[in-house]
């Protein structure tokens, strides 16, 4: 695949949705996974988009490509970066919206992890792939050996759906299990019913929501966007590698901006207020959006909002209380 080639699919799937679905196997559906390890064991090895960590450890991207899609639900993406000068200038940059940065900085945890506790990164639909084992074995990773002792200030987590691939996986990685820098759990990623809440530093995905669109299956997406964010702490980090284009799957992963533009009449015969004020429900769960474009794939990238959910309802977030809040104000202008 390609980013191309993901292109020219999601542009027909967009034209006949309404019609049919294209053919697709069925990603969404757990048994179909536990059917594929099952005929793999532990020397097997698929990288979805044939992307390793080396290709990302350091890495630049154009902040200004994609800006304007996440513009459309309330972000800015370009609003505290630091660019590259442009060539010609001093600088490796091709233009203002040239970032050069890290896959530390990625996800929000730098390979010299927390001085205070130890981090934790979720590899969610980890498969067979080899990201994990990368992250602890390439130079200047997330695992090193000092001065003849090893550090380590950072966990590996993969989970997958399928026993069969957590089983196998277990086997080939043995040596980290070991040695505590890794761990393995059999969990759905619409529930992640092993993790408690607020314990995960930062969720890597590559390629497991990449697949759950390819297959159509928006109410999946939504379900892990909101296991995901249960299970970072504040400020944590999801990142997706995907082929599809921001115009394509950011609404299926982001709730649309709700912009009130009311010229109807409430109960007593009134006219209500015409209101442009925008509700960004997305903004309750995650305070940044970015989409950054590499070489051959695209990283999306989430940041969890500081706050709980719940202080968002109960602050007046919800469309519903806003409403409400409205009318009140009205009755008591008219009173005055």
């Amino acid at each position: 695949m390609s980013l191309r080639g993901r292109y020219m699919i999601d542009r027909v799937k967009a034209a006949v949705s309404h019609r049919f679905k294209l053919p697709c196997p069925p990603y969404g559906m757990p048994s179909y996974w536990e059917g594929v390890y099952t005929k793999l064991g532990p020397d097997d090895v698929y990288e979805w988009g044939s992307t390793s960590l080396q290709d990302v450890m350091h890495h630049q991207y154009d902040a200004d490509l994609y800006a304007g899609e996440v513009q459309k639900f309330g972000y800015d993406q370009t609003e505290t970066l630091e660019f590259l000068p442009p060539d010609g200038e001093g600088g490796g940059g091709s233009g203002q919206g040239v970032v050069e940065t890290t896959f530390g900085e990625t996800i929000g945890v730098p390979p010299e992890g927390n001085a205070e506790r130890k981090s934790k990164v979720l590899l969610l639909g980890c498969g067979n792939s080899k990201f994990g084992e990368e992250m602890l074995t390439i130079p200047g990773g997330w695992s090193s050996e000092e001065d003849g002792s090893r550090r380590q200030n950072t966990t590996i987590i993969q989970a997958d759906v399928s026993q069969r691939v957590v089983s196998t996986m277990s086997h080939r990685c043995a040596s980290f299990i070991a040695n505590g820098s890794m761990e393995f759990v059999q969990d759905d990623a619409t529930s992640l019913t092993a993790f408690e809440d607020g314990t995960i530093d930062a969720v890597v995905d590559k390629g497991m929501m990449d697949a759950l669109f390819c297959a159509s299956r928006p109410d999946i997406l939504m379900q892990v966007m909101k296991s995901v964010n249960r299970v970072l702490l504040p400020g944590g980090i999801y990142g997706i590698f995907s082929f599809s284009r921001p115009e394509f799957l950011l609404k299926q992963l982001l709730e649309p901006i709700d912009r009130e533009a009311d010229d109807s009449h409430d109960g007593l015969g009134f006219k209500k207020r015409r209101s442009r004020k925008e509700l960004n429900v997305n903004k309750a769960l995650w305070k940044d959006v970015q989409v950054r474009a590499l070489d051959n794939i695209l990283l999306y990238r989430f940041q969890k909002a500081d706050g709980e959910v719940d202080d968002f309802e109960s602050n007046g977030g919800s469309r519903s209380a806003r409403i409400a809040r409205q009318k009140q104000q009205r009755m008591q202008r008219r009173k005055q």
